[in-house]
């Protein structure tokens, strides 16, 4: 391989099977997955760097917002970026031109390993907090014949348990 990949965190890939990884990854962009790693960019060099998938907690979408409107000499403009934490919290971000291809990366590693969270920490706390309003929201306290109800249905659903001949 010319230019092999330089390895990020602590775990590194045999040279050969790096170079496969590498050559059979799925390309979004300036970066790649791959079945063994996730392939990173440098500013200039698309897939320049690699993470191990042991050494990956989380990938994520981060998306920023240019100063040109805000200086009144450009225009608004959305920066996405591709971050991706590994080993004790270390992080690489990657700039991308079109937010899509961010977007199909994450949606890719998501797919294709599960156990990887996709949103950042922050994020995730929000959906619980959400989660568990929503949850607060739908519970609606029941009326005394209504739990009484519950009660019997309870019972019978018990004492069907117990009585497995008659099914």
């Amino acid at each position: 391989m010319i230019f092999a990949p330089v390895r990020l965190g602590e775990t590194s890939i045999a040279d050969e099977v790096l170079a496969a990884d590498k050559k059979s990854c799925k390309r979004f962009g300036p970066c790649g997955v791959g079945e063994e790693a996730l392939y990173l960019n440098n500013f200039l060099i698309d897939r320049h760097f690699y993470v191990a998938l042991s050494s990956v907690r989380r990938v994520f979408k981060r998306v920023a917002m240019s100063q040109g409107g805000f200086s009144g000499k450009g225009v608004f403009g959305a920066i996405p970026y591709l971050v991706v934490q590994y080993d004790d919290g270390q992080e690489k971000q990657c700039n991308f031109k079109y937010e899509d291809q961010v977007d199909a990366f994450v949606a890719s590693v998501k797919e294709r390993f599960p156990q990887i969270k996709t949103v950042s920490e922050a994020a995730e706390k929000r959906l619980a907090e959400a989660e568990k309003k929503q949850a607060e929201k739908c519970l609606i306290p029941l009326s005394e014949q209504a739990k009484e109800t519950v009660n019997v249905l309870e019972q019978a659903k018990a004492t069907l348990t117990k009585r497995l001949s008659l099914f």
